[in-house]
């Protein structure tokens, strides 16, 4: 079968023909791959920053696909259905797997990295790692509702629970992940200010939904505390991290929440805990997201209330892809279509 395979010593991935998957086992399903997301996170595989990742390795954990085979005791899935997956494999036994809190398991595998990703027209994983796309929601869609569109209302619902009425700084507003978190905090019912370092971005940020697009990082802060009226916002979804971190945080109002989401540099910040303390500021990562709110992404997208944007690209072309994410030039998500 056709796959985008990362190889030892080699600058970029090559389109390769692999051996097809074994069956599934028990509890797997055999999934003919539709769509699958290209995310920074595979940059940093590519440029060896993921300690734990193999060589070789067919890349990519986003995706969407079609169920072709279930092995045994498998439930509640059937061949024909149209599916989405989690970025990583789950043991189902940990404390965190047990709580519903999937994105936390400690025995996971990072699709892509640890095990072979979703850059090849099959992909074998656990039952337990999908869930059910409908078939009026398009594969590529699906395909980045795991590491984007559910990851954002992870980290907006269950680390900032946000409330309807608040205001939200999303930065990096113009890429992948911040393009969606515009969408998603307006639907919740908030008012967004957007940030982005590309002036070329930003009418497509404000027909996104952002009421309001500073460009640029150096003024950010005095920018929203101007636009807040001088009280600052109540949640900042931080989608770029280092090089933006220090203006969302004190772009909070008292009593406000950072919640990390992305750091693109690999940075490290400093942080002013007297000036946590004394506003009450609370900072908080957030990671993945669960099979619920993987639901709720694709619920969203369903009825239409949420329509993604996406750049479609034959799967040929994933180097052209990465090189895309990598030069910034994307407004919203690029995705692999088979």
């Amino acid at each position: 079968m056709k796959a985008v395979v990362l190889t030892r010593g080699e600058p970029n991935p090559v389109i390769t023909n692999v051996p097809e998957p074994s069956r599934p086992g028990r509890g797997e399903v055999l999934v003919k791959v539709e769509a699958a997301g290209v995310c920074y996170r595979d940059l940093l595989n590519l440029r060896g920053m993921m300690p734990r990742a193999k060589r070789p390795v067919v890349m990519g954990h986003e995706f969407s696909g079609v169920v072709v085979e279930l092995g045994e005791d498998v439930e509640g899935l059937h061949i024909g259905e149209r599916v989405a997956g989690l970025p990583h494999t789950t043991c189902g036994g940990c404390r965190y797997c047990l709580e519903g809190r999937e994105n936390l398991c400690r025995n996971r595998l990072q699709l892509g990295e640890e095990r072979d990703g979703a850059w090849a027209e099959y992909i074998v994983v656990n039952a337990r790692d999908l869930v059910k796309a409908p078939n009026t929601v398009n594969p590529p869609d699906a395909s980045i509702t795991g590491c984007v569109l559910g990851m954002i209302i992870h980290a907006l619902r269950n680390q900032a629970r946000v409330r309807a009425g608040e205001t939200v700084l999303v930065t990096g507003a113009g890429g992948g992940v911040g393009i969606h978190a515009v969408m998603i905090s307006k639907l919740l019912g908030c008012r967004v200010i957007a940030n982005t370092s590309s002036a070329s971005k930003a009418e497509r940020v404000k027909q996104a939904g952002a009421d309001h697009v500073v460009i640029g990082v150096e003024q950010l802060s005095a920018k929203v505390r101007e636009i807040t009226g001088g009280e600052g916002v109540d949640v900042v979804l931080e989608c770029v991290g280092a090089p933006t971190f220090e203006q969302s945080l004190r772009s909070t109002a008292w009593g406000g929440r950072v919640v990390v989401i992305g750091n693109v540099s690999v940075g490290e910040v400093n942080v002013p805990l007297g000036y946590m303390i004394l506003r009450e500021n609370v900072l908080v990562g957030a990671v993945g997201s669960t099979r619920r709110n993987m639901d709720e992404a694709l619920e969203l997208l369903g009825s239409g209330l949420l329509k993604p944007a996406i750049t479609p690209l034959p799967v040929e072309k994933a180097s052209e892809a990465l090189g895309i994410v990598e030069r910034r030039e994307n407004v919203g998500k690029v995705v692999l279509v088979f």
